[in-house]
């Protein structure tokens, strides 16, 4: 592999590469623009000595000129002249190796003529490069030598901005001190590439916390019913037939069930299905008789409002777990009183009064873990507190941008 190059290296390159083209391109500009005026000068000599040009016959032509009739030219001559009007002017080179510009003309007597200039050793530009080549090198490697210099003086700067960018990035304590950077940076590219950093380094510790969240859910999760589970089957070793100790049992099976089942659902990448549909009543049925016992060792009543028929466009697991989850929020953090749930086609709404120091923290999954789940599937969850009862509404999407919720017919 290549060794890498810095950005002043690339930069000085690219600079030497471009003054290089351009000094060649003047050049060759400058070299046509001799070769036209050369041609310039040669054309109107040409026509000069064309125009006291009276009679073929008696015409008296400086050195170097020569007139033919077009039926006495050679036969090059008349060849690269055929279909040429009066007054107009070709250069080529005869079959006896001279150059010539030729002048096909008209005499006031009406006679047609060829006038033929010899220009072989007119040719100064020609003659001048011939003898400018090594001078015409020295000058490109002291072109190549100033480039470079100038490189070095302007390109130090970009070349220093760009370590200093990178520095920064490495030397940065947290996100919002780049983005910061970012905006002080007066280069448009750097302060996007500094941005896009930030960015990255934010998402990754956004994608830490959520993984931070899940763990710590699972670790709340799976505790307390597993202890449960383990307090019951003692109790079961002891008396076989013990009812409570049967039904805490089932009661921590059903919790951790629902955690690996949210954990599954949070962690995977795979599409929702958009088919899924749960029956209402028949999760809400299981989960009221399921809490019924811890909420009145609380002072809590539960109150269910609900059609029979009624279908939530939701897997029955997720639909289970973020309502288990609000009705554990409710019983663990709520006042006594009634605890009441509600629901419709378009989501849930469960209330419970308030009590002296309500908290935001959700019991389980938590209220953040819940919107995340219900975020797979375009639903919404929101937590307010009107008229000192606390209000946990479980939103479908709108109609058009996710699954919605229906009715069985």
């Amino acid at each position: 592999m290549s060794a890498k190059r810095s950005l002043g290296q690339v930069l000085a390159r690219q600079w030497i590469a471009f003054a290089l083209v351009l000094a060649t391109c003047f050049a060759a500009m400058g070299l046509v623009l001799l070769y036209i005026l050369e041609d310039g000068f040669i054309d109107d000599r040409l026509a000069g000595v064309a125009a006291g040009i009276v009679r073929l016959d008696a015409a008296r032509l400086p050195e170097r000129f020569e007139a033919f009739s077009p039926q006495q030219a050679p036969a090059g001559l008349a060849r690269d002249m055929r279909g040429s009007r009066p007054g107009s002017i070709r250069e080529f080179r005869l079959d006896d190796g001279r150059y010539v510009h030729v002048l096909a003309g008209r005499s006031p007597a009406g006679d047609d003529y060829f006038l033929v200039y010899d220009v072989s050793d007119q040719l100064r530009v020609n003659q001048a490069l011939a003898a400018a080549w090594p001078w015409l090198l020295a000058m490109a490697a002291a072109l190549v030598l100033i480039s470079w210099l100038l490189s070095r003086a302007l390109v130090v700067r970009i070349a220093r901005r760009a370590r200093g960018l990178i520095a920064q990035i490495g030397a940065s304590t947290d996100p919002d001190a780049l983005k910061a950077f970012a905006a002080r940076e007066e280069i448009a590219e750097f302060s996007q590439m500094a941005r896009w950093a930030a960015d990255s380094w934010s998402a990754r510790l956004q994608a830490l916390a959520l993984e931070r969240e899940t763990l710590g859910f699972l670790g709340h999760e799976l505790r307390t019913p597993l202890q449960s589970a383990r307090t019951s089957l003692a109790l079961l070793q002891d008396d076989p037939g013990n009812q409570g100790a049967w039904t805490r049992l089932q009661r921590a099976q059903d919790r951790l069930l629902r955690a690996s089942q949210s954990v599954l659902w949070l962690a995977s990448d795979a599409e929702p299905p958009a088919d899924a549909r749960c029956g209402v009543r028949k999760v809400l049925d299981g989960l009221v008789e399921e809490f019924a016992p811890l909420a009145q060792g609380r002072g809590q009543t539960l109150e269910l409002a609900c059609a029979g028929d009624l279908h939530w466009a939701l897997p029955g697991e997720v639909a289970e777990t973020v309502v288990a989850n609000g009705l554990l929020n409710a019983i663990q953090h709520g006042g006594a009183g009634r605890i009441s749930l509600q629901a419709n086609p378009t989501g849930l709404v469960i209330e419970n009064p308030r009590p002296a120091e309500a908290s935001t923290s959700g019991f389980g999954l938590g209220l953040s873990l819940s919107a995340r789940l219900l975020a797979r599937f375009g639903w919404t969850l929101e937590r307010t507190e009107p008229d000192g009862r606390v209000r946990l509404h479980v939103q479908s999407p709108p109609i058009g941008r996710g699954p919605e919720c229906a009715t069985a017919g």
